[in-house]
């Protein structure tokens, strides 16, 4: 418990200090604007450089000095190598591929007990500032073993770390999956047959990596979780309602776009 509180205090630390960091802005007599971060002495000021090279002024070629939060100058300088958007509208595209075994009662299901899922999806969302994003999302998933479509709309949140070229985020997703299809190609021989779906759950992380371009390339991997429910009866015996609920756990890697 000790070491819990002193790891969280040292977190709180932390981001408080990165939070209150500063940066320069150096307004020079020529017009020029510098930007990084300035050390001043009685005959001169040294202005060091995002990419770490060191820059020296004259008092008399400074008009002034100004301070401005570091994360802000981060970005700025991501900016003018990278095209971000900090807000307003986003598309994410993805393809992905999952993996999982099948529920314990699967017992029609005559192959092995893993099952391969492919699967296309589309999020179109808000940027709401520069590290959140939420949005609403569907997709077609498909078990290729069990011979199962499902198609989830969901909405997703998610959120950025860095101001780099590879960031790092992580992203959840919370919907319904509508289950379009099953093993059973024909409902031949059934008094009734119906199928659903249930909730649909997912969430992982990945890296975004970013362009000069609009495009940026999204890589991620994460948890799925989601269910069906299919009621039938036989022609032979319409008495008997056979029920049956199933959860389905997948491991999920994506690579998509994002525009």
């Amino acid at each position: 418990m000790r070491s819990f509180i002193t790891i969280t205090f040292l977190i709180i630390v932390a981001t408080l200090r990165a939070q209150n960091a500063t940066s320069n802005i150096l307004y020079l007599h020529n017009g020029s604007i510098i930007y990084g971060k300035a050390t001043m002495a009685a005959d001169k000021v040294q202005m060091r450089m995002n990419d770490g090279s060191v820059l020296i002024f004259l008092p008399g070629d400074i008009d002034s000095v100004r301070e401005e939060p570091e994360r802000k100058a981060i970005l700025r300088d991501f900016h003018t190598r990278y095209y971000r958007h900090d807000r307003g509208y986003r598309n994410i595209t993805e393809l992905q591929l999952s993996y999982g075994t099948r529920p314990a009662d699967y017992y029609y299901y005559a192959g092995g007990t893993d099952d391969i899922g492919l699967s296309i999806h589309t999020v179109n969302g808000y940027q709401l500032w520069p590290y959140l994003f939420v949005g609403a999302g569907v997709g077609v998933d498909r078990l290729t073993s069990y011979r199962q479509t499902f198609i989830p709309v969901y909405g997703r949140i998610s959120s950025e770390f860095l101001k780099k070229r590879v960031t790092p985020y992580v992203y959840a997703d919370g919907g319904y999956a509508w289950m379009v299809a099953d093993n059973v190609s024909s409902t031949d021989g059934y008094s009734s047959y119906h199928r659903e779906g249930g909730a649909y759950v997912t969430a992982g992380g990945g890296v975004r990596i970013y362009t000069r371009g609009r495009a940026s390339v999204m890589i991620s991997a994460g948890y799925r979780r989601m269910y069906s429910h299919v009621r039938y009866s036989y022609q032979y015996d319409g008495s008997t309602i056979y029920d049956t609920r199933r959860t389905y756990q997948r491991m999920v890697l994506a690579v998509g776009v994002s525009f």
